[in-house]
């Protein structure tokens, strides 16, 4: 069976839940500054506690994740006393390959920076590692709430993570070296930067990588994250789309590159297929993957339909994740797929595309109680690129 390769970043995550009681200790943190928390849209970054706990509050006002870089370390190191904290593995190479070692498809992972004692997280068969020059690996704090029955989360890191760079020499020897073992390679981690301008660096060094790879037969798949402004997004697909065969987001995303004012679900079925439609027409992308609450949806530049076993791989995978909170094995996958019901909306819009050359929709799977939300879509990725369609399907 042919695995996939996945990169470019790993972190350790640091999760906690965002209850009343954290939320009031990230308050009484702004006493010393003397400015109460004022609920507003930040921005990238968060230079004080005051900084913080707005920025908190307005993302739980809103009903949304996001994800934040806190410019002092001071903060970051009393974050670690503030709550419990749950520990694990982070990053979308890392998650994707772990997600799909545990399923049994094979996976090797780039790792830019480790620290041997977090070696203890990484312990999956089937897992492959690359590893960098033993730099530090940075900690991400997760911070985790509910609102209308939809599990949210909020993420704040460090400044600097990856400065060295994103690609061990070591993955790039061993994929260049057998690129035929890989069905797909998985490229992120350009939101790991501080700032656009480091993002452009390090977008760089991702597309001198792949062109290293010259005529090796492995498609990509670059996974989106929406860290940067829309512009800045659209700048990210434009370096990429000559290099890669498919791109996917989530809802947020791709509200955000719609520029819609509103939700992406908020629009009606008839509208929602034709702003996807257009969206991958005018993102110039040759495969445009979606991933939603409801449903997950291919928009293609030839038969969609080929994209079906991909997408509902991604959902099955990314379904036992919700039900389990951790990696499952591929029986313990479509045991649980087996018995949960589609969402209806999917059901729904799937009936709508039926007929569309162009579109698949596959609807997604409720799970009643969901025990964790951490890493669901870098787990929908490594189930779509496990049944990812080969070069000459």
């Amino acid at each position: 069976m042919k695995g996939i390769a996945c990169g470019f970043t790993a972190n350790i995550d640091a999760k906690a839940s965002l209850d009343g009681k954290l939320l009031e200790k990230l308050r009484s943190r702004c006493e010393s500054e003397s400015e109460p928390p004022t609920p507003k849209r930040p921005g990238m970054y968060l230079h004080s506690w005051t900084d913080l706990a707005g920025a908190v509050e307005w993302n739980m006002r809103a009903g949304r994740g996001g994800e934040y870089i806190v410019t002092s370390e001071r903060m970051l190191r009393e974050l670690r006393g503030l709550a419990d904290w749950t520990w694990s593995v982070g990053g979308t190479g890392l998650q994707a390959a772990r997600a799909a070692a545990a399923a049994g498809c094979p996976a090797m992972v780039n790792v830019p920076a480790w620290t041997a004692e977090y070696d203890f997280l990484l312990n999956d068969e089937g897992l492959e590692e690359a590893r960098g020059n033993g730099k530090e690996a940075p900690v991400h704090y997760i911070l985790e709430y509910n609102r209308n029955g939809r599990a949210n989360r909020i993420i704040l890191r460090g400044t600097g993570e990856f400065a060295g760079g994103l690609i061990a020499p070591e993955f790039a020897a061993r994929l260049k070296g057998s690129a035929d073992r890989f069905r797909a390679l998985l490229v992120s981690g350009y939101n790991a930067a501080d700032s656009p301008e480091e993002a452009a660096d390090l977008i760089g060094e991702q597309v001198r990588f792949l062109r290293s790879l010259g005529s090796h037969p492995i498609p990509v798949h670059l996974e989106l994250a929406a860290f940067f402004s829309r512009e800045e997004q659209l700048g990210v697909i434009r370096r990429f789309k000559p290099l890669v065969r498919s791109v996917g987001c989530n809802e947020d995303e791709m509200a955000e590159l719609l520029g819609l004012e509103g939700a992406l679900l908020k629009l009606p079925d008839a509208e929602l297929l034709d702003r996807l439609g257009e969206a991958r027409i005018r993102l110039g992308v040759r495969n445009l993957i979606v991933h939603t609450h409801p449903f997950a949806v291919c928009v293609s530049d030839g038969e969609a339909r080929k994209w079906e076993p991909a997408l509902g791989g991604g959902i099955r995978f990314a379904a036992a994740r919700a039900a389990t909170g951790r990696f499952c094995t591929a029986e313990e996958i479509e045991a649980i797929a087996s018995g949960l019901p589609p969402n209806a909306r999917g059901v729904r819009l799937a009936g709508a595309a039926a007929g569309m050359r162009h579109i698949c929709v596959v609807p997604a799977l409720e799970v009643k109680q969901v025990v964790g939300t951490i890493g669901l879509g870098d787990t929908f990725a490594a189930g779509l690129l496990a049944f990812a369609p080969g070069l000459d399907d």
